[in-house]
């Protein structure tokens, strides 16, 4: 979610909290380089966290005198790898983001031939269409295998709430009574720390999933077609409420100057009730507090009728095999293994999220029985970017939400900055 854009905010937003370097294990190796000569070690690289490393050991032992080695860059993993990869210096296997966030997405960076075309692969049937979609490149190959479906929703201090004698709204309306409450009681309703660009987009996203997308899924064609813009859309009720927020004291003093790593502080404090975040933070921020810190991840309403609420959620970690790796069977073999549910389950637990590909297997957190429950309601939208025709949109709306908070723009302005940037990379 350059800028950060959503497939890095999402793993930076879990980094975060759950460490951004991956621990080496009794086998597995980390570094920083690309392709490794020995025939016998499979370079993996990784965009931070310690969710990979959960699940080495299982192919190791099936695989004996392979090594695995992690290749780690959570602060500069796109640059890094984008290099990498044009150099013919990237790992084996790299971990990509599903459309055309950034230039190691796969619309961006698989057209160019940097991935190997998994269309083939046993597992492949097994994945839903819209995940194909946002996996596969123009030209219809399938070049990743995803770990898990990612979402943006509502974390709640559970106990925080009870204290203030408090329940987690599920209405528009109910969202604005629930900051009432909150400041009467003392405390911040919704954490926001946009000091942290990527944290700018959460709620639109979040508001967005119902506003706009679930009344048209085919937006984002419109857009490209002329037929709709940011400015003439639910976008602008999206960023009306947005700012409704704000003007209900719904958020802590000074959003832009704030840090996203106080308001997850903050909430481990129980001085603030909640935060619109990725899901994955429910076990980010759970990690920071003590043991009696219990959390809740719900969906954002956007409406007064709690039916209308969907979930802004969509394809998360996924991994390609590079395509001029000399160990092409051995890449795709790993591959396979991530893509068994038992792997999916482990990695998906480990990560804080839900398993993208479980089979039969029950994943039993709260997070994954929540989205697994929207998702099988078929009440989910993409996130916005993820179907944008370049990674220069995003930045006109990073920076357009943080002068709103100043005061410096406009919804008007900041809308008519992401069509202009929309439009321009359409052509």
């Amino acid at each position: 979610m350059s800028p950060m854009t959503s497939r890095r905010w999402l793993t930076g937003a879990a980094t975060l909290a759950l460490t951004s370097v991956v621990l080496a294990g009794c086998s597995t190796s980390t570094s920083t380089g690309g392709g490794s000569g020995d025939e016998n070690t499979l370079t993996v690289g990784i965009n931070g966290g310690t969710a990979m490393e959960t699940v080495l050991d299982g192919f190791e032992e099936a695989n004996p005198g392979i090594t695995v080695q992690l290749q780690d860059s959570p602060d500069s993993y796109q640059q890094v790898t984008a290099t990498q990869l044009t150099g013919g210096t990237a790992p084996d296997v790299v971990q990509v983001f599903p459309g055309t966030g950034n230039n190691v997405s796969v619309k961006i960076a698989g057209p160019k031939g940097f991935f190997s075309d998994l269309s083939d692969e046993s597992w492949a049937s097994e994945l839903p269409a819209s995940a194909v979609d946002l996996l596969s490149t123009p030209d219809g190959e399938l070049v990743g295998v995803p770990m898990t479906f990612s979402s943006i929703g509502a974390i709640y201090n559970t106990g925080a709430l009870q204290e203030a004698g408090l329940s987690e709204p599920t209405t528009w309306s109910e969202v604005l009574q629930f900051c009432s409450d909150a400041t009467a009681a003392g405390k911040v309703a919704f954490g926001l720390g946009l000091s942290d660009t990527w944290t700018t987009q959460l709620i639109p996203y979040a508001l967005t999933a119902s506003l706009v997308y679930a009344q048209e899924p085919d937006f984002a064609e419109k857009q490209t077609e002329g037929q709709a813009s940011f400015t003439d859309s639910a976008w602008r009720t999206a960023f009306d409420k947005y700012l409704e927020m704000n003007e209900a004291g719904c958020f802590n003093p000074s959003p832009n100057g704030t840090a996203y790593a106080q308001v997850q502080e903050a909430i481990t404090q129980g001085t603030t009730l909640a935060t619109v975040s990725v899901a994955a933070e429910t076990k980010g921020i759970a990690s920071l507090g003590g043991s009696d810190l219990v959390l809740d991840y719900a969906a954002f309403p956007a409406t007064d009728d709690a039916a209308d609420t969907y979930l802004s959620a969509t394809v998360g970690p996924s991994f390609a095999v590079n395509a001029k790796s000399s160990k092409q069977e051995l890449a795709k073999k790993f591959l396979a293994y991530l893509a068994s549910p038992e792997t999916q389950i482990a990695y998906a637990d480990a990560y804080g999220d839900t398993a993208a590909l479980p089979g039969d297997l029950q994943q039993s957190s709260q997070v994954a029985q929540l989205v697994s429950g929207y998702v099988a309601e078929d009440k989910v939208a993409s996130w916005p970017d993820q179907l944008w025709p370049s990674t220069t949109v995003q930045p006109a709306m990073f920076d357009g939400v943080q002068a709103l908070f100043t005061g410096q723009s406009s919804v008007d302005d900041v809308l008519g900055n992401m069509d202009a940037a929309y439009q321009s990379a359409a052509g």
